[in-house]
C-alpha cells in the first residue's frame, strides 16, 4: 500500500513537471499568448483535466513555467563561469566576450524567439514575476564569469547591452551574435584586463 501511493505520488510529480515543461517550451517559441490548458496538454501529451488538476489555474502554471525558463539561462550562465574557472580564463579580448556571449544567449532556441518571448513576457505578470526573482540568480553567475576573466563591469550592465544589441539586430536584420560581439567588444574596452595583467 505504502509502495504503491509512493509510486502514485512519483508519477504525478513527473506529470506536473512535464506539464511545466510544456507550457515553458511554448513560451519560449510562441510566447506567452500561445499557452492554453489545450496547448499545453497536447505538448505534454497529457489529458486537459491534468493541467488544472495540477495546477489552481493558468496564472500558476505561467508562473512555473517561467521559474523553469530563468532556471535553464541562469544554469546555462553557471556552467560558463564553471568552465572558465575550472579550465581556464580567455587570454584575449575575443575571448572574454565569446565566453561573455555562451552566458548570455542560448544556443538551443531561435535568437528572435528568445527575445519575442521576453518582450512578451511584460503582458503576462506570472512570468514576468518569474524572471524577475530568478534574475539574481542569473546576474550572479555572469558576475563570476566576468570577474574570472578580468572583466570590471557589472553583469546588470553587461546584459543589458546584450539585450540591447540582440534587439537591434532583429529590428534590422542583422546577425544578432556579430552585433553583440562588436558592442561588447566596444563596452569592454579599458575595463578588461588580461589575466596575466
Amino acid at each position: 500500500m505504502v509502495a504503491e501511493m509512493v509510486t502514485r505520488q512519483a508519477k504525478g510529480r513527473e506529470r506536473r513537471r512535464a506539464i511545466i515543461e510544456a507550457a515553458a517550451g511554448i513560451i519560449r517559441e510562441d510566447g506567452p499568448g500561445a499557452v492554453s490548458h489545450r496547448a499545453v496538454a497536447a505538448r505534454a501529451d497529457c489529458s486537459l483535466s491534468a493541467t488544472t488538476y495540477y495546477f489552481s489555474g493558468l496564472d500558476e502554471l505561467l508562473a512555473e513555467a517561467g521559474k523553469l525558463n530563468i532556471k535553464r539561462w541562469a544554469e546555462r550562465a553557471e556552467s560558463v563561469a564553471d568552465s572558465v574557472e575550472g579550465e581556464g580564463v580567455p587570454a584575449t579580448r575575443d575571448g572574454v566576450v565569446d565566453a561573455i556571449l555562451r552566458a548570455c544567449l542560448p544556443r538551443d532556441e531561435p535568437l528572435e524567439n528568445h527575445y519575442m518571448q521576453l518582450l512578451a513576457a511584460a503582458s503576462a505578470d506570472p512570468i514576468a514575476l518569474s524572471y524577475h526573482a530568478g534574475r539574481k540568480r542569473l546576474d550572479h553567475a555572469l558576475g563570476r564569469v566576468l570577474r574570472r576573466t578580468g572583466c570590471r563591469l557589472p553583469p546588470e550592465l553587461v546584459i543589458a547591452v546584450v539585450d540591447g544589441a540582440a534587439v537591434t539586430a532583429i529590428s534590422e536584420k542583422r546577425d544578432v551574435r556579430q552585433t553583440a560581439h562588436e558592442l561588447l567588444a566596444l563596452l569592454i574596452g579599458d575595463h578588461w584586463e588580461p589575466p596575466d595583467a
